[in-house]
């Protein structure tokens, strides 16, 4: 015969019994580590479940199931001693200020206040959203929670030696790309540094190009499409300054055949008005 018991979870990760705080580590690392979701709809206020023996311990959030409430800088922690990797691409935030981490139950699992005072050091704008700089050249994107599935992120690859893009290059720039699946198009924000530098103290022409280049190139690699640049032809509106954050945009013209016509486009970050550069491509898809 089981038991059913009902508990709360609140913002700070603290576990309730019947408004006894449950602390002994070694009973919370038993029961988070067992919680689950609950498997029908018998009680829908309380959508997750432990189960120990012969006990049905149901479990009622205030957010989210798990909140990690310490962070040694490589790991973010839960329950007694229960842990995950610290990875800045599994970072979201909300609306209202709040930020979470991949959890391995709920999706993802609420950091305390004290975890994103800790982390807020590294973080700074990106365009409309926020990103974590992991070093002086290359910063992670954040998503918003509730807007997660609106847009494939184009990272970095860990093996890539691509200046842009690569993960691997010590002197690339590490961009990351978002591919909006609604509107088609790939984006990105870059704020240039003195390395992408030319005379005049203004971005180097060669660098607004490969910015340009890149993003035009994502159009196609999001869709598996493995084509290299035929022809480029870049229109410089207005000079590119450094440490002034810009917008990198482009989408698919036309397909036909082989070929693959792209058009990108630079703008400020924080005027979309006004029109640094654009340029128009012709990629062709390499043949099998």
């Amino acid at each position: 015969m089981t038991r059913d018991y009902y508990y709360t979870v609140d913002t700070n990760g603290n576990l309730w019994l019947d408004s006894v705080l449950q602390d002994d580590p070694n009973f919370l690392d038993y029961f988070f580590r067992r919680i689950a979701p609950v498997a029908t709809d018998h009680y829908p206020d309380f959508p997750y479940v432990s189960r120990c023996g012969n006990e049905m311990n149901y479990v009622r959030p205030a957010d989210t199931p798990i909140v990690f409430n310490r962070f040694d800088g490589t790991k973010l922690y839960y329950a007694g001693s229960l842990n995950v990797m610290f990875r800045p691409d599994k970072l979201y935030y909300t609306g209202d200020g709040v930020l979470y981490h991949a959890a391995p139950v709920g999706g993802v699992g609420r950091l305390v206040p004290q975890i994103a005072m800790d982390l807020a050091g590294n973080i700074e704008p990106w365009g409309p959203w926020y990103a974590y700089r992991k070093n002086d050249r290359c910063v992670v994107p954040i998503l918003r929670l509730d807007q997660a599935d609106n847009y494939t992120v184009l990272w970095p690859k860990d093996e890539s030696q691509c200046i842009a893009c690569g993960g691997n290059n010590p002197h690339g720039f590490g961009l990351t790309f978002f591919f909006d699946t609604y509107a088609g198009e790939v984006f990105s924000f870059v704020r240039p540094t003195v390395r992408m530098q030319g005379s005049l103290n203004i971005v180097h022409g060669g660098f607004v190009s490969l910015l340009l280049d890149e993003t035009m190139g994502k159009c196609l690699s999001v869709q598996g499409v493995r084509a290299p640049t035929a022809q480029l032809n870049v229109r410089f509106h207005k000079p590119m300054l450094i440490g002034t954050e810009y917008r990198l945009r482009a989408r698919i013209t036309e397909q036909r055949g082989r070929k693959n016509l792209v058009h990108g486009e630079i703008r400020l970050g924080d005027d979309p008005s006004v029109l640094i550069a654009e340029a128009s491509a012709l990629f062709i898809t390499l043949q099998n």
